[in-house]
């Protein structure tokens, strides 16, 4: 059997149903910043491994670890606690402690053999008799925990915990009107309790937040001060608990750019890290080509570390296109980010598999035409991948391709587009002007823009937001260049 034959492939392009991803997973200095607690928030695009991290520290941690999928969450029920004393943007500080701390007891039921103290013990039974007097079990679903049950007897339940006392919380809930007043009284006593709790605990408390981005929504007011709420939360467990309790959110880089409070900063500098990804050096801390060698080498059995050996175990040794290496012909159709590598790549071992299934003598390795033969479909995947992400935010996507499908060319200049722009506007029920819809195009790197080198800033590039988050997007440019990606489902030509 040929070798590529046995390669079933590079693994999913997303983690969530990478069955291998344990195997593949390509650890580096960033998961023990992680694991250490020295870091707790984790930003990329999609596509750049956040969700990877996150099933991996719940393997590692499987026993310690709440693992938080916010898919279906009722967000209208917890917007029902909103604290309307507090500014808007710390309206939502109030509910996540709550939420929090209920977690944080689930947790500590589960694990109550590490607390050596019996006296301790015996608080933690007093605690699981009153989530399961006000949630009806101690199993149930985080989605649950801003719905507590009605009480089904007239007597009140208020045992006291640690000396402090609990009552119905639904019951409480039910006769005052401000609700996020009730949890502020509430938060006070499980504070207490949990600090108490938290310095016989041998071991510590992981509660992991994903999948917050896919109920957003650009025009959904409460959304943005949700998710500021959540952060400042964290940082606040982060500074109070960080020895027993590590609280981990993953994020979407342009969500989190949008976000704008007062403690931003701070966050930012002390507990965020960026999943930026290097496509040129093996050594850098995020290396694309550390992370798909280790692909390689697990596929082919190599006992090599080395990129460039498994690389050329993989691909025919020649250059492509315009004498490029073949990884930089790759990389320059993405984002620099896994999931369209693995996607690429994938694409074409199914080609190559293809070809030596018709040529059993051909070579076993993904050739130049096996790379050009698959250029179209990789193209419409990440087309399609865009588009979900776009469109929640600017609808009209499809029109401003159509504009660049008009242009038919991968450069071009600001004359050519308004020429396009003007042409199919009308009928495309186009209202944007044309700086706007340039500038959408460049928020998510459709298009990147002519920047001249000189005066010692370095030499003349095509800049995209993806490589350049900060950088401002110029509409007045000499010259525009679609992204190599878009190519073939555009039909452009150079």
């Amino acid at each position: 059997m040929n070798m590529l034959e046995q390669i079933e492939s590079f693994g999913a392009i997303d983690a969530e149903n990478d069955e291998r991803l344990i195997e593949y997973f390509y650890r580096t200095e960033i998961i023990d910043e992680l694991l250490s607690y020295r870091r707790s928030i984790v930003i990329g695009r999609k596509g750049s491994g956040k969700t990877a991290i996150y099933k991996y520290i719940k393997n590692e941690k499987k026993n310690n670890c709440t693992a938080l999928l916010f898919k279906d969450y009722p967000w209208k029920t917890h917007d029902r606690f909103k604290n309307n004393i507090v500014s808007e943007r710390e309206s939502y500080v109030n509910s996540w402690t709550f939420f929090f701390f209920i977690e944080i007891f689930k947790k500590i039921i589960e694990l109550k053999e590490s607390i050596s103290d019996k006296k301790k013990r015996k608080e933690v039974k007093k605690i699981e008799k009153w989530l399961k007097r006000n949630w009806g079990s101690i199993n149930f679903d985080h989605r649950e925990v801003m719905s507590p049950k009605k009480p089904k007897f007239n007597f009140t339940f208020s045992p006291q915990i640690s000396g402090y006392s609990l009552g119905s919380l639904s019951k409480d809930l039910s006769e005052k009107e401000d609700m996020g007043s009730t949890l502020t009284e509430y938060n006070k006593k499980l504070e207490k309790i949990t600090t108490g709790l938290v310095k016989d605990f041998q071991g510590e408390i992981i509660l992991a937040f994903d999948e917050l981005d896919l109920s957003y929504s650009p025009s959904d007011s409460n959304y943005e001060n949700r998710l500021i709420g959540l952060l400042l939360t964290t940082y606040d467990f982060f500074n109070k608990y960080r020895e027993k309790i590590k609280v981990f959110v993953f994020l979407r880089n342009d969500i989190f750019n949008v976000l704008e409070f007062q403690d931003k900063n701070k966050i930012k500098d002390n507990m965020v890290v960026f999943l930026d990804w290097d496509s040129e050096s093996v050594e850098s801390l995020l290396s694309l080509k550390a992370l798909i060698s280790n692909r390689i080498k697990n596929n082919i059995g190599s006992k090599s570390d080395n990129f460039e050996r498994n690389w050329n175990e993989i691909f025919e040794d020649n250059n492509i296109g315009r004498n490029q290496l073949k990884w930089n012909f790759i990389i320059e159709r993405t984002f620099v980010r896994p999931r369209d590598l693995i996607k690429f790549m994938n694409l074409a071992l199914d080609q190559a598999k293809a070809r030596l299934r018709i040529q059993p003598d051909s070579i076993d390795k993904i050739t130049n035409e096996d790379i050009h033969n698959i250029r179209a479909l990789y193209s419409t995947y990440l087309f399609e991948e865009l588009k979900d992400e776009v469109m929640s935010k600017y609808p009209d996507y499809n029109k401003y391709m159509e504009i660049l499908r008009d242009v038919h060319k991968v450069t071009f200049t600001f004359e050519e587009f308004t020429a396009s722009y003007e042409t199919i506007k009308d009928r495309l029920e186009i209202v944007e002007d044309i700086d706007t819809v340039l500038g959408r195009l460049y928020e998510f790197s459709i298009i990147g823009f002519y920047k001249p080198g000189g005066g010692g800033y370095g030499g003349s590039e095509y800049r995209f937001q993806y490589t350049s988050d900060h950088q401002a997007f110029n509409p007045r440019a000499s010259k525009f260049r679609v992204h190599y990606g878009f190519k073939e489902h555009l039909e452009l030509i150079e």
